[in-house]
């Protein structure tokens, strides 16, 4: 539970509500182009990031701690 509160800090997350702000704030303002134009940037950032994320969860080994040899 602890991994999917600390998602909200994370850039990805920001980049997220970001876009959704940007996107929605375009709409309201009449201007559907742009808002478009900001899904299709905003939308490789994102999908940028959540590639790096899955490449680096991949590549990570777990730690493991060091018997106490005796």
């Amino acid at each position: 539970m602890r991994e999917k509160f600390l998602f909200f800090c994370t850039c990805t997350a920001l980049e997220i509500f970001t876009t959704v702000g940007v996107t929605l704030y375009l709409i309201y303002l009449n201007e559907p182009i742009l808002a478009l134009i900001s899904l299709v940037v905003f939308g490789k950032l994102i999908a940028f990031h959540f590639i790096i994320e899955f490449f680096d969860k991949k590549n990570s080994k777990p730690i493991t701690k060091l018997k106490k040899i005796i």
